[in-house]
């Protein structure tokens, strides 16, 4: 009962809801990761990393990370050929954190905290000028980790995750078809539900050379107790739950000099397997394979710029857009900007990531129902050593 509150007092402080750009996930999980298109698995560019390879832990300092995001995001869509456009504009603030402390020469512990989730907001009916609830849909998800890693060798570590999740979930005026006198049917709200999952992380990293990493990490999908009111109606293909889904990913990051580093990732996230999103759910969502790249500048001894690129396949089952209206998360390609400065006892990172307009139209029973999608995030770190 008291990790359960704990985890219900992390989501409300989540603030509303989270949105992102690889499905339900942000590009990057930190301040600089998020500069840097997203790159993490590899040592890391700071202690953020931990919650994407928690073997990372052994090659950061001991300290603090807090950020902010600002998500702008902006969805529009055609629904069922009508000829006026749906729009839907979020801002949304998402907290971050992650906390890195060496025991020893060889064990390291720590804790990070992430946020995923999607949000809609078309401040309509799903038809328009129809007497029926506003057309909304908003999935927030709250994961606390906490984690060790262990040097087996003084170049290679080890790390253990456990994934502790709380969901919040609610969805209004949607649309499911006609009656047989051609009215339109909606389901009925059941307002906010909540649901409380688990899963784990396992990664290595491998300092090659000293200006040489590589790292890998795999997560189990984040099982989540049943959405009750959800269970007999919008969700009954997954039986009420929506799980976070298994991924497993490889990293390098190399460093040219001491002022130019630059970091690769790949990652595959399994959708399709995962209760909720994928083909046993109602959202229809395919795998999706992630690659990023990113570099840091070293300006002078205070300061840094950095850029980045991440570009992910589809997810999205074209045949499922009409579901998908309610979870319009489609944006999975953007450009990264950041800087970062020492102060006397903190840095500061800023991160400015645009997610490219994408566009997908429906086929088969969604033929008729387009959507379309882009974003912008501002994120703003602090960071200080212990």
């Amino acid at each position: 009962m008291q990790v359960r509150k704990i985890l219900y007092a992390i989501l409300i402080l989540k603030i509303p809801s989270a949105y992102a750009f690889n499905g339900v996930y942000l590009t990057g999980s930190g301040a600089v990761s998020a500069a840097t298109g997203g790159v993490s698995l590899a040592s890391g560019f700071d202690r953020m990393s931990i919650s994407d390879n928690p073997a990372n832990l052994s090659w950061q300092s001991d300290g603090a990370d807090l950020q902010l995001s600002l998500l702008n995001v902006k969805s529009k869509a055609i629904v069922s050929n009508q000829p006026d456009e749906f729009k839907s504009s979020v801002y949304i603030p998402i907290p971050g954190l992650a906390i890195a402390k060496k025991y020893d020469d060889k064990l390291s512990y720590g804790v990070s905290v992430i946020g995923a989730g999607a949000s809609v907001n078309y401040k309509e009916a799903a038809i328009h000028d129809y007497p029926a609830d506003d057309a909304k849909d908003n999935l927030a998800m709250s994961v606390i980790s906490p984690a060790l890693s262990y040097k087996v060798l003084p170049n290679l570590s080890l790390g253990l995750a456990i994934n502790l999740g709380a969901q919040q979930f609610r969805a209004k005026g949607v649309l499911v078809g006609e009656d047989v006198s051609g009215n339109p049917l909606f389901l009925p709200s059941h307002g906010n539900q909540w649901a409380y999952g688990y899963g784990a992380t396992i990664g290595t990293t491998w300092n090659a050379q000293p200006d040489w990493s590589v790292g890998a990490s795999y997560t189990t999908e984040t099982k989540f107790s049943k959405l009750d009111e959800y269970k007999d109606d919008l969700l009954a293909s997954s039986s009420g739950h929506i799980n976070l889904p298994e991924k497993y990913g490889i990293g390098t990051k190399y460093s040219f000099n001491d002022r130019l580093k630059i970091g690769l990732d790949y990652l595959r996230i399994n959708w399709s397997a995962a209760k909720g999103f994928g083909k046993d759910g109602a959202f229809q969502w395919k795998d999706q394979h992630v690659y990023r790249i990113g570099t840091e500048f070293q300006l002078d001894s205070v300061s840094s710029l950095r850029f980045g690129y991440s570009y992910a396949t589809d997810f999205l089952n074209t045949d499922y857009t009409n579901v998908n209206f309610y979870a319009n998360a489609i944006s999975h390609e953007s450009v990264t900007f950041g800087y970062g400065r020492q102060f006397k006892n903190f840095n500061l990172n800023l991160a400015y990531e645009y997610a490219f307009n994408n566009t997908q139209n429906g086929t088969s029973f969604s033929t008729g129902t387009n959507l379309a999608n882009n974003n912008h995030v501002v994120t703003l770190g602090l960071s200080k050593n212990f």
